[in-house]
């Protein structure tokens, strides 16, 4: 099994935590580490791979992108929805910039039989 997350950093804060689960995906609101959740299904051998700052490049650029095509995406979406989803965007960029959530890269195998 091999997957990209996004999910809270470790340690946060019961306030960190809750601001971390309104910026990012609902899955992000799970209390177990992703790695954790992998070995509980049963899965062996697994590793978790730091990519947060691809992420957070990832983030920026879709912002930028949306930002630099505004016209076309407004006539496409709305500019309310255009608004709505730019705001989540840069609501879940400053989480990540603030060290709330975070993406890794999971791996891991099934046990022989």
């Amino acid at each position: 099994m091999a997957f990209h997350t996004i999910h809270t950093a470790p340690g946060l804060n019961e306030r960190d935590r809750a601001r971390a689960h309104r910026s990012g995906p609902w899955a992000v609101a799970s209390v177990h580490a992703p790695a954790e959740l992998l070995c509980r299904a049963g899965f062996v051998e697994v590793t978790a791979t730091d990519e947060t700052e691809e992420f957070r490049s990832a983030a920026r650029a879709w912002i930028d992108q949306w930002d630099r095509h505004r016209a076309a995406l407004v006539e496409l979406h709305g500019s309310t929805d255009f608004e709505t989803r730019q705001q989540e965007r840069r609501v879940q960029l400053q989480a990540i910039d603030d060290g709330l959530l975070q993406r890794s890269l999971l791996l891991g195998q099934r046990p022989p039989d």
